[in-house]
């Protein structure tokens, strides 16, 4: 699947049990497809879904300057976790 940017990456899906917390290992690309809320989440905090989909929450949020937990504390409330 391209995306719209053009940079013909796939966003790679992650395995993750339902109702398990987003942890700092898992892809932005997976998180962005099994979370609702992520996605908006992860854009306000200068993450880029689509470049960045192969990224670990870890890589992602080191390349952007944004502490760690901070963002696994955002995409783990109850908003960004729906469904």
């Amino acid at each position: 699947m391209a995306h719209e940017c053009g940079c013909q990456s796939a966003s790679p899906a992650t395995a993750h049990a339902a109702g398990a917390p987003i942890t700092a290992d898992l892809t932005v690309g997976g998180v962005a497809h099994h979370y609702a809320g992520a996605l908006d989440i992860m854009k306000e905090m200068g993450i880029n879904h689509c470049c960045g989909a192969h990224l670990t929450l870890r890589e992602a949020a080191a390349s952007a300057g944004v502490p760690l937990e901070g963002l696994l504390d955002a995409l783990n409330r109850p908003a960004a976790v729906k469904a």
